[in-house]
């Protein structure tokens, strides 16, 4: 699972098994009747077969984690599991580190927008402004050397909108089109048994 510094190149060998299993259960967690703790489980089997096959590699170990992390807080955010999971989720993410900036401003934007599902504006906020301010710094900077500002203005514009619903949420205000876990309890024909 070497990264060779950025340069693209071809996967192999276990990085390409690791990648090809790993979309699978992807997709297989996205199934409807398959609930977040199933999905979790695989992953984790996932996990422990590769960590094994990586034997005494600590990057391999270490990446092979993070993949696994970041996969869960993947499934977290289209599974709706309480905010307390996908928390923890986030939190292995942090500890284990980001394979870079972009990576980071993904993972947080899933995180944020469980924070928003669940209502909780405060804490998304907390992840999401201080990498809306590292990125409008950057993109000024660009602006200014005259560099492309492709890559500030990619990452910017979700990351604004999701940060634009959180406040608006922090101020009561409903968010048109987003539904949050309140209101799936709510919604007509919910019943206890649906969860």
């Amino acid at each position: 699972m070497r990264d060779n510094l950025g340069a693209r190149r071809e996967m192999e060998g276990d990085e390409l098994a690791f990648c090809n299993a790993a979309g699978r259960l992807l997709v297989k967690s996205m199934d409807e009747e398959r609930s977040f703790a199933e999905s979790v489980d695989d992953l984790r089997r996932l996990e422990a077969e590769f960590v094994a096959r990586a034997g005494d590699d600590e990057w391999d170990v270490r990446e092979t984690r993070r993949r696994i992390a970041e996969l869960i807080l993947n499934v977290a955010l289209s599974k709706r599991p309480p905010l307390e999971v996908c928390r923890e989720a986030w939190k292995d993410i942090v500890r284990l580190g980001f394979s870079g900036k972009d990576r980071e401003y993904v993972m947080a934007w899933f995180f944020a927008d469980c924070c928003r599902y669940d209502e909780n504006p405060e804490e998304g906020l907390a992840v999401l402004e201080p990498l809306v301010a590292e990125l409008e710094r950057g993109l000024e900077e660009a602006r200014a050397t005259q560099s492309s500002t492709e890559y500030h203005e990619y990452h910017l514009g979700p990351l604004r909108k999701l940060r634009d619903e959180l406040l608006a949420q922090r101020r009561g205000e409903p968010i048109p089109g987003k539904s949050t876990r309140r209101s799936d309890d709510e919604a007509p024909g919910s019943t206890p048994e649906d969860e």
